[in-house]
């Protein structure tokens, strides 16, 4: 059984557990100066034997003052002044770190001893002087450990702190970037949903004129004797339906209408136009041949496109036009109308998917966007002109070479 979506590499565990691994070794790193601290012997004392020491002293220099205590009670007080001091192995396993305690205060606690068992009050007076500077030794030594402690405890909820800053910083980049990730792989299949959307409209789009072909060869041929005449027809129908076969497939509806692919080969434009020629479309083109290394199909496809919009929105007749390449432009091919034409600031619009224009009477408003994407994708370009004389002009540029 899976712990995380299968979807989940290493790489994004490994990201996902970098907070915890990182928390852990800033946290071990911090405890680590305190626990040395804390677990050295020398580090884990008080000066309370010192104390002890210091008050056992006291209470004997007091006795000796004290002119009604008695012989007894003021040997019993030396004594217990006395208890620890009986040799020097005593003398370090009551009093520790006394070594360099002694070197501190510049005194040996054989000294102090020395000087209770004489007796004299000049001796113990001397003997608590010496009992008070190593108790102020110890002291000082017990303050600078408290020091490094509290020193290191600062050291440890700094490192706290800026663990759980790092830490919480960590996790919410990594979070933005799992969301970003999120957003990014949404947005990219809303993209694709909407380009497969386009290719299907713009292949509705594309089946309407060879549909509206055939009805119109199948019509006339009925009536049809010549036997020419029903070849030409017969024809048509084959070109039609062949174009209908090719985009029937679903998957290559892309190919055809967004991510377009084309298959350039030397093409003459001219014999590619002369096919154009009908009752109401007039094709003119120089007397040689008009090379150009393109897609074939889908150049016929964008000029056919052209000529359908124009029959569609002028009652007259419609003009191609090819120019001959020149030393600074290449081949141009002009599809000219006497319809209303376009007020200039639709002239660009119109390209637009699904754009709103008044001269599309209906539709879905795809042929426009599909001619030029189809133009581009075979290195010309497709603009929008006020025709002379009145009407829309068409210009299909392609560069040179």
């Amino acid at each position: 059984m899976r712990l995380w979506p299968a979807a989940l590499g290493r790489r994004d565990l490994l990201l996902a557990a970098l907070p915890g691994v990182l928390s852990t070794a800033l946290l071990l790193a911090a405890f680590a100066p305190a626990q040395r601290t804390l677990a050295n012997p020398a580090n884990s004392w008080t000066a309370y034997s010192y104390d002890s020491l210091l008050n056992r002293v006291h209470l004997y220099a007091l006795a000796q003052r004290d002119p009604h205590a008695t012989p007894e009670e003021v040997r019993a007080r030396r004594e217990q002044a006395l208890s620890s001091l009986s040799s020097r192995a005593a003398m370090e396993r009551e009093f520790q770190e006394l070594p360099s305690l002694e070197a501190d205060a510049g005194y040996r606690m054989e000294e102090l001893r020395d000087l209770l068992r004489r007796g004299r009050p000049a001796d113990t007076t001397e003997a608590l002087a010496i009992a008070q500077a190593l108790n102020a030794s110890a002291h000082l030594r017990l303050n600078a450990l408290r020091d490094q402690l509290l020193r290191t405890l600062n050291v440890i909820k700094l490192s706290v702190v800026l663990t759980a800053i790092l830490t919480g910083l960590i996790s919410t980049l990594l979070i933005a970037r799992a969301l970003t990730s999120a957003r990014q792989a949404q947005q990219a299949r809303h993209a694709r949903e909407a380009q497969h959307k386009e290719a299907l409209g713009m292949a509705a789009h594309e089946l309407r004129r060879p549909l509206q072909a055939l009805l119109l060869a199948t019509d006339a041929l009925r009536g049809q004797d010549n036997l020419r005449a029903r070849e030409k027809l017969l024809r048509i129908i084959e070109e039609q339906a062949a174009f209908l076969a090719a985009r029937t497939e679903l998957e290559r509806l892309d190919g055809m209408y967004v991510n377009i692919s084309p298959r350039p080969q030397p093409t003459d434009l001219a014999t590619l136009l002369s096919g154009l020629d009908s009752a109401r479309v007039r094709v003119r083109r120089p007397p040689g041949p008009v090379v150009s290394t393109v897609d074939s199909a889908q150049v016929r496809q964008v000029v056919e496109n052209l000529v359908e919009n124009a029959l569609r929105y002028s009652a007259g007749p419609v003009l191609v036009v090819l120019c001959a390449p020149t030393d600074t432009s290449g081949p141009l091919i002009r599809v000219l109308d006497r319809g209303p034409g376009l007020p200039p600031e639709q002239r660009e619009a119109v390209f637009a998917v699904g754009h709103d224009r008044p001269r599309v009477a209906s539709g879905r408003g795809l042929g426009l966007p599909l001619a030029r994407r189809l133009a581009r994708a075979n290195g010309a370009d497709l603009t929008l002109h006020e025709a002379q004389g009145g009407g829309l002009e068409a210009r299909v540029a392609f560069g040179q070479g």
